[in-house]
């Protein structure tokens, strides 16, 4: 007999179908969305999309958030597992496994510079655009959808520098500096030496 798990708003026409066939019904607590295999997912895509957004480069424009939605969905898929068969992923569940040679994942929403190819630029200009990077294209093979500044259009391109490295580094601030200091000698005090100092040592 199959049970179905139902939100506390469920209607009673939904509850006197799942009866006249034959079946079960539960509902969640009022209030309690952790139960909820759907409001679990809506979940998930919320704080994913939430931490995209807050990873986006400074000078990224807010018109092109919504580009950003079809490798978030990708990424999804890939990261959960499938309800149906749990040791693989809701994406290789339906297309297969993902081959990130071919479509490789990329940093969305960061400052990229994108190869003009020769037959596209004057002999004195530049060789390379500044851009966003927008995700993989799943079209082409090893390419990227990129947003350039100057053009204001998207376009595809096979050969990019993406200089998220420049972003998110994080620095070294004087107060880590003293932190570390202080926690090096804390240990030599105890008399256990900082595997970073023994190595030096020898």
């Amino acid at each position: 007999m199959k049970k179905h798990i139902l939100d506390n708003e469920c209607s009673k026409a939904f509850k006197g179908v799942i009866q006249s066939n034959g079946m079960e019904y539960e509902l969640v607590p009022p209030g309690d969305h952790g139960r909820n295999i759907a409001e679990r997912a809506i979940q998930t895509a919320k704080k994913l999309l939430v931490d995209i957004m807050c990873g986006v480069h400074d000078t990224f424009p807010m018109h092109l958030w919504c580009r950003l939605l079809p490798q978030a969905e990708l990424t999804l898929k890939v990261l959960r597992q499938s309800n149906v068969t749990p040791n693989v992923s809701a994406y290789a569940h339906v297309h297969g496994q993902h081959n990130y040679m071919r479509k490789p994942f990329t940093p969305m929403e960061c400052a990229i510079q994108a190869h003009e190819k020769p037959d596209k630029r004057r002999t004195w200009d530049p060789h390379a655009v500044d851009g966003w990077n927008l995700g993989t294209s799943m079209e082409h093979h090893r390419c990227f959808k990129i947003y350039v500044k100057s053009t204001r259009a998207e376009r595809v391109t096979d050969t990019v520098l993406f200089k998220h490295m420049y972003i998110t580094n994080p620095t070294v601030t004087p107060e880590d500096t003293v932190v570390a200091a202080s926690q090096q000698l804390t240990q030599a005090i105890k008399g256990t030496t900082p595997r970073s100092m023994s190595s030096c040592s020898k």
